[in-house]
Parts: C-alpha cells; sequence; structure tokens
C-alpha cells in the first residue's frame, strides 16, 4: 500500500474509525437535498419564513442549519455548502447519515476561457482531481465524473425550460492563490472551463456511499486574463434562480 506520495495510498476498506453516523444520527428527512454557497439566497428564503431547521452541521468555527422547505407542495432539504473539498466531503457524508440520498450542489465557478459570460449556466460532466478529499473515496486518476443518470436528468431538464448551457470539465483546486498561468494552460489542455474548489470531492463522495449527485455551476469570476477581474459576479437574481432550479431539478432525481 506504501507510495512514493502518501495522497496515492489509497484504502478501499469502507469502515472508518470515525463513521458519519457517529456524528448525525439518521432522521425522518426528505431524501432530496440542494446545497448551495449562495447565503444571501438561503437568508431570504428564511426571512421568508419558508425554512424550517431541522438539523444542525457542527464544527469548531461554524455551525450550519440543515433546513426543509417545499417546492411544488414537496419537501426538500437546504443547506449551505462548505468552501474548499475537505469540508464538503465532510458535510456531504453527514448529510447522508441523515438520510438525504439525492442531491444538486449549485455554486459559482471562475472562467479559465475568454468571453465566457457572467451568469453562463455550465454543467460539470467531470472533475479534474487537484484538491485532498476524493483521493481518500476513490482510487487515484486524473478525474471523476459525475453521475450520469443525474448528468443527463439536468440537461434534459434545462434543455425543456430553454435555458443556455455548456457542458464541460472543470478544476477542481483548494489552492485559489496558487492558479498559476501555466497551470491554467494545462487545466484548459484539459478541456476545463471553469474552476471550483468542491466538485471532485462531491462527486467522489457521492460514488463512495451510493448516493446521486448532480452540480450547476454559473460562471463568476474571470481567471482567463493577465489579472483576475471579478466582474462583480454575486449577482442576486441569478444566484436565487438557480436555487430554485435546483431544487425543482432535484425532486425529480
Amino acid at each position: 500500500m506504501r507510495q512514493k506520495y502518501p495522497i496515492l495510498e489509497f484504502d478501499d476498506n469502507k469502515d472508518a474509525v470515525l463513521e458519519p453516523s457517529r456524528v448525525q444520527n439518521k432522521k425522518d428527512v426528505p431524501k432530496e437535498c440542494v446545497i448551495t454557497f449562495f447565503r444571501e439566497v438561503i437568508q431570504g428564503l428564511f426571512l421568508a419564513r419558508r425554512l424550517e431547521q431541522i438539523g444542525t452541521i457542527y464544527s469548531e468555527t461554524v455551525d450550519i442549519p440543515i433546513y426543509k422547505t417545499k417546492i411544488n407542495e414537496k419537501e426538500i432539504c437546504l443547506v449551505q455548502g462548505y468552501l474548499g473539498s475537505a469540508g464538503a466531503a465532510a458535510q456531504l457524508e453527514e448529510l447522508i447519515a441523515l438520510g438525504c440520498e439525492r442531491f444538486i450542489v449549485c455554486g459559482g465557478a471562475g472562467v479559465l476561457v475568454k468571453d465566457t459570460k457572467v451568469g453562463q449556466i455550465v454543467i460539470p460532466q467531470a472533475a479534474i482531481r487537484d484538491e485532498g478529499a476524493s483521493y481518500h473515496y476513490l482510487p487515484p486518476s486524473r478525474e471523476v465524473l459525475m453521475n450520469q443518470e443525474v448528468f443527463s436528468l439536468i440537461k434534459e431538464e434545462l434543455r425543456n425550460r430553454s435555458i443556455p448551457f455548456t457542458v464541460s470539465k472543470t478544476w477542481t483546486t483548494d489552492a485559489i492563490f496558487r492558479e498559476t498561468r501555466k497551470k491554467i494552460a494545462l487545466r484548459i489542455e484539459d478541456g476545463c472551463m471553469t474552476v471550483d474548489m468542491e466538485a471532485a470531492a462531491y462527486f467522489a463522495v457521492a460514488q463512495f456511499r451510493g448516493v446521486k449527485l448532480g452540480q450547476i455551476l454559473y460562471c463568476g469570476d474571470d481567471l482567463s486574463q493577465e489579472e483576475w477581474d471579478g466582474r462583480k459576479w454575486k449577482n442576486k437574481n441569478i444566484r436565487k434562480n438557480i436555487v430554485e432550479l435546483s431544487m425543482d431539478i432535484c425532486q425529480k432525481i
């Protein structure tokens, strides 16, 4: 098992010393769950009294409420995502232990390709594994695929709504301040249109645990030029619409 680099020492044993079930007890919760990074959307739904807290994910630095809400008269869980692959993986583990089985993740991503508009929707069919968490769930490989059933459903639903989208790979890295020109060029060669911090971990944990998970990204800040451009990408209407869209799609998985 010993390898030159510890990150490559994958162990396929399903049993760990600390299991998620020791942290979250299984409850009678909606099986569908949307994870979003858009905090202001969750706050807006809370202020509109559309959310009911049904649990909490605790950590040393922040406690994140687990909510349920209704869309199309059906209950669904809604939770704010952790930033970075390690926190994302742990949070997904806890949500699965709680009883959730079908997930849509929605968030923003940096763009690597020139002339990509703010708000453009990207469906990441695969993620380049340039982070750490996924290597503890799947054997080493260059990339990990989104669940193909959910991938197909997202495409179908967007087409039915006449919502333009692009299918691409995404580059998952935890090191947002180490996205160098050479690395960006390599990832473009790999077929990546976007860069994010969690997709590879989400896809790997979902595959390991046997749950269904898909992701929707929208294009935000621009890394395609010589200088980074934030582009004032945090558009409230875009983000609210994507959360509502994700909740609707998640119920159909």
